[in-house]
């Protein structure tokens, strides 16, 4: 018959099993933290904080070339707010930067932030009806079609795919 570490119970709540063979401390655990926040701090660890799309807090960016405040954007912003609408009516996380900051500045920001998607979307991507997809950590994709884009995307999510 095998004999099981015992638990021993020690001040301040420490625990640790003591093998019963040699004496020695196998583990010890003391943790302020539940089943879920052990999970969480598991996966941060796992994936060193680049979140696969399907589990990223801001899974999608979408970055304008021009600006908010700027009259001669407005169309530009009209439709890269349409394809975020479009996506967060499908329960994707979205954020927008429409700022008039440098498009670098834009992309190194929510590169900085582990951003998983990033939609730049500038003058002719407009009159095409497309995007330009670049990816965290990999780089641009290059121009697809806004419907695709989206649906890509989409599937992503649903199949769980980094």
């Amino acid at each position: 018959m095998r004999q099981l570490p015992r638990l021993v119970v020690a001040p301040r709540g420490i625990c640790h099993w003591l093998s019963l063979r040699t004496g020695r401390r196998v583990a010890s655990f003391k943790t302020p933290l539940g089943t879920h926040e052990r999970v969480i701090g598991f996966l941060i660890k796992h994936y060193a904080g680049n979140f696969p799309l399907w589990l990223a807090p801001d899974q999608v960016r979408v970055i304008t070339i021009g600006a908010e405040d700027d009259p001669a954007s407005a169309p530009l912003i009209a439709y890269a707010k349409g394809i975020a609408a479009e996506l967060r009516s499908q329960q994707v996380r979205v954020s927008t930067d429409f700022s008039n900051s440098p498009i670098k500045g834009k992309i190194q920001d929510a590169e900085q932030l582990r951003v998983h998607t990033m939609l730049v979307i500038g003058g002719r991507d407009m009159d095409a009806g497309a995007v330009s997809v670049r990816l965290h950590g990999k780089g641009p994709q290059g121009a697809k079609a806004k419907g695709e884009v989206v649906a890509e995307i989409l599937a992503a999510i649903r199949e769980r795919r980094a």
